[in-house]
């Protein structure tokens, strides 16, 4: 389990740093004026809707602003701490994951359900889906590992020195 959850910690942080640039640059295009972004952030966008037929960023329903709002208020600020605690290797960041893991997984219900069966999905579904699909995935699987375990890190410093004070 050690060798599983080692590479789970890299793909969480990966997870984390990376989307602190897409949340500012990208996905944030749906609550902020679009001068606020340089033009290729834009263009980048739009692209994206035109490739891969992305009918709720384009169309900005009220129900996805507001799960986009959740994301630049909640999620862009844990990215920050998460990277850090992952780096750094800190067990107080287990319940902090957990709420936000379960945040994102039930977010992304209806963005899944929208994107494969609501009534603007288009013949790029699928493409759009397996797009979005790892924004359920990593979630789910930092909700798991640190539900299961209360030190996800092992023991800090502190306890270890706990542990060697009732030894002595």
């Amino acid at each position: 389990m050690g060798a599983l959850t080692s590479v789970l910690d890299v793909i969480f942080l990966a997870f984390f740093i990376i989307h602190i640039p897409t949340t500012l640059l990208v996905d944030s295009q749906s609550v902020f004026p679009a001068e606020y972004y340089p033009p290729w952030a834009k263009e980048a966008l739009k692209w994206h809707i035109e490739m891969n037929g992305d009918h709720l960023v384009s169309k900005n329903p009220t129900w996805f602003v507001s799960l986009v709002w959740g994301e630049v208020l909640y999620q862009l600020p844990f990215f920050f701490v998460a990277s850090y605690a992952f780096i750094k290797r800190r067990n107080w960041i287990r319940v902090p994951s957990i709420i936000y893991g379960a945040h994102v997984v039930t977010t992304m219900i209806p963005i899944l359900t929208d994107i494969l069966f609501g009534p603007d999905s288009g013949p790029k579904r699928h493409t759009l889906a397996a797009i979005y699909v790892p924004y359920l995935i990593v979630p789910l699987l930092l909700l798991v590992r640190m539900a299961v375990v209360e030190q996800p890190f092992g023991a800090d410093d502190a306890s270890k020195r706990g542990v060697k004070r009732k030894a002595q």
